[in-house]
């Protein structure tokens, strides 16, 4: 495990990232959800070890030890992964995306399918620039999606009452009352199952430089995805809780039938938090075949 590792890409930014799992090990791209960063693939490093996968987590452009990139889009990544997979010596590899690292690893397939074996997303986001795929959101994320100028506003607060809560703890309120409001299957995940050490640890390393790179990864969310999932051919593999309360089944059930020949597991009882916890040993398994 070696987690606060830095490259330089041919732009000269610098990319943050981390690394889980067998060093020599079959080689899997983590992208992380929002608001996250490379330490949230930390919860891989057992599983990972278990089965001969060596994890790669970058951070995103402007989130934790990685450089801006402004105006960039979900498909500017797939230049920088490939940037990334050049200087570690990566012809072909697998790639995994939790929560919000969902379009990032469809972009990917999108414009790297020659060099990316197979593709798993886990609870990933679905495109949410339309209302109605927020419909069912958790109400902060609601909230917060609603006004560009809320956002602007209201992150920076936001971010500091977050470190303030993180460092309270889940059994003390605020936080107390905000697990209230998701699924109980959550709330069991983040208060005994590793959760919260998943959510919060990679959170704050997200925010270290403040809000702004945080708050431009996020806008991406919900506006129009520049790629075409139609356009991947690479195998994908998603699954997704539907009983997640922060993106919502429906809505991911209509991004994978864009996906051709994707295969999928839509699995009842499970929440957003709680599905890493419990299926990511699957994902890997499913990675592993190809």
């Amino acid at each position: 495990m070696d987690e606060d590792l830095r490259l330089t890409l041919p732009d000269g930014r610098a990319l943050g990232y981390a690394e889980y799992g067998d060093p020599g090990g079959d080689p899997v791209v983590f992208h992380h959800g929002w608001p996250s960063s490379r330490y949230q693939a930390a919860y891989l490093d057992p599983i990972a070890k278990e089965r001969n996968m060596r994890i790669l987590a970058p951070d995103r452009p402007g989130v934790g030890r990685s450089d801006p990139r402004p105006g960039r889009g979900f498909g500017d990544w797939p230049d920088d992964l490939a940037a990334f997979a050049d200087a570690l010596g990566l012809d072909r590899f697998k790639v995994l995306g939790v929560s919000g690292g969902g379009p990032y690893t469809l972009a990917a397939c999108a414009r790297l399918g020659e060099r990316i074996r197979r593709a798993a997303i886990v609870c990933g986001a679905p495109p949410l620039c339309e209302k109605s795929a927020r419909t069912h959101m958790h109400w902060a994320y609601r909230t917060l999606s609603s006004s560009a100028k809320l956002r602007r506003v209201a992150l920076p607060g936001v971010v500091h009452l977050s470190r303030w809560m993180v460092h309270r703890g889940h059994d003390h309120a605020p936080m107390s009352w905000m697990l209230k409001s998701i699924p109980a299957v959550d709330r069991e995940a983040i208060r005994k199952g590793g959760g919260w050490e998943m959510v919060t640890r990679s959170f704050l390393e997200a925010v270290r430089n403040g809000p702004v790179g945080m708050r431009e990864d996020g806008e991406l969310y919900l506006s129009e995805w520049d790629f075409d999932p139609a356009e991947i051919h690479v195998p994908v593999h998603f699954w997704h809780g539907k009983a997640d309360a922060n993106l919502p089944c429906a809505v991911a059930q209509q991004l994978a039938a864009r996906v051709p020949d994707a295969e999928t597991d839509w699995i009842e009882g499970e929440g957003h938090y709680s599905l890493p916890m419990h299926y990511s040993g699957e994902a890997l398994d499913w990675l592993k075949e190809g």
